[in-house]
């Protein structure tokens, strides 16, 4: 019998296969082809390391021990000046830091594999509608913006009559169940990514943090990201009593990709079923809206042509002043989908971003802070910039480089020391704690 993960590849998006493969090819080019490494590691200094997914990735990859110290050594030093204080106003470094929450080299480079294919499919519209069917709406939304009009409003109309037949068969049960589940899983969610080879690290960090005092003393992550566990965690258990509560389950039913994934990886079909179909409905009634604002701007755009030419003929008969440019009013937009799982891990966050500013004025909390794993540079940046000035601020960037200091000590031993000759480094405990400080671990 074929596995859930199987059916869902063979039924998947081609968008997102390509994404998955663009993905899996990009660490073996960047870490593994030496003409690569020099853009590999300004990459990595200008995000500031990899989104929490990527780079448990990167953690994964065997035979890059190489790669690996050559760019990371030129991505320390490339990093360092942005630690010093009177650096923090200026304009550079500072779109480095407020780009860092969301910028990752892998997913940069995901995304431009998924534009040139994106690109390709709206050059083929019309004439391949089958591949519409396919897609998750996700990649639907993308394919959109490429169009002209015309075929934008064509294209989804047919998604959504899609999608509406999705749901049609889900609620009146003729499709197999588990055919149908999963056809919605990949519509919402497109291909799911495999649960992160970091979560035993986040398992131990959450049984040894039991407050928020003790993770800033914790050896072994940042704090913030276990905060961030600790949060998804708590909502990760409210998500299946939901459904027992159908007029409360948007409170908890997530509709972004990565946390219904998140909740297909629980194991509970039916909780899936439930997230997924909701997430669908929810969809489908914004992709209906953004047609029907299509459908209205066209309408609008049609009455002031006739307006103007309208215009033009009655004035070129007249000496009366031609009158101002007639502007085509434009519909109110949809608003975006709102994710229950988003919204929690974000609040959650900025508690401990004001909790850690709170701790770290006195000095007692400094000193268990140093004495701990301190920050990755993600949550080091958005800390960064919202400390305030003196003693906490000057803390942190001086706590910050002599982390990296270790790192780069690390990195020239490894890269003139026999010991690791033939060694996956990436796999040692040093190397995989530092490696973690430039991607999180959650």
């Amino acid at each position: 019998m074929k596995s859930t993960a199987t059916q869902m590849e063979e039924g998947a998006c081609p968008v997102c296969e390509t994404a998955a493969n663009s993905g899996a090819a990009y660490f073996a080019r960047a870490f593994g082809e030496t003409r690569h490494f020099a853009a590999t590691g300004e990459a990595i200094a200008d995000a500031l390391g990899f989104c929490p997914r990527h780079g448990a990735a990167l953690l994964s990859q065997e035979g890059l021990s190489r790669g690996l110290v050559r760019v990371f050594r030129q991505v320390i030093p490339a990093v360092m000046p942005l630690l010093v204080v009177k650096h923090i106003r200026a304009e550079k470094y500072q779109r480095t830091f407020f780009a860092a929450r969301t910028a990752c080299p892998t997913c940069a480079h995901i995304e431009r594999m998924v534009a040139r294919h994106i690109a390709r499919l709206a050059r083929q519209f019309p004439g391949a509608p089958d591949h519409l069917d396919k897609l998750c709406v996700t990649h639907m939304q993308l394919l959109a913006e490429e169009l002209k009009v015309a075929n934008r409003m064509a294209a989804l109309a047919q998604y959504v009559d899609h999608l509406g037949a999705a749901i049609s068969a889900m609620d009146s049960g003729d499709a197999p169940e588990e055919a149908m589940r999963l056809h919605v899983l990949n519509l919402v969610a497109g291909r799911i990514a495999p649960e992160p080879n970091a979560v035993e690290d986040e398992a131990e960090a959450l049984h040894q943090c039991p407050t928020f005092a003790a993770s800033i003393a914790y050896a072994q992550a940042c704090p913030l990201c276990i905060e961030r566990a600790r949060a998804r965690q708590r909502w990760l258990q409210h998500v299946p009593a939901a459904p027992r509560h159908a007029a409360d389950a948007w409170l908890f039913f997530p509709t972004c990709p990565e946390h219904i994934g998140a909740v297909a990886r629980l194991g509970y079909p039916e909780l899936t079923g439930a997230v997924a179909t909701h997430a669908l409905h929810l969809v489908r009634r914004q992709l209906q809206q953004r047609l029907l604002i299509l459908m209205r701007e066209a309408e609008l755009r049609a009455v002031a042509a006739a307006a103007r030419a309208a215009q033009r003929y009655k004035y070129a008969k007249s000496k009366t002043p031609k009158p101002p440019h007639l502007q085509t009013p434009k519909p109110a937009a949809p608003q975006p989908l709102r994710c229950p799982g988003c919204e929690r891990l974000g609040i959650a966050e900025a508690h401990a971003r004001g909790k850690l500013l709170d701790l770290l004025e006195k000095e007692k909390h400094r000193i268990a802070f140093a004495h701990g794993y301190g920050l990755c540079m993600k949550h080091f940046a958005e800390v960064y910039m919202i400390a305030p000035q003196g003693v906490v601020r000057s803390a942190l960037a001086e706590d910050q480089r002599v982390r990296l200091a270790e790192f780069a000590r690390l990195l020239d031993e490894a890269a003139t020391g026999p010991a690791t000759v033939g060694v996956d480094v990436s796999q040692a405990a040093s190397w995989r704690l530092e490696l973690h400080r430039f991607c999180g671990f959650t």
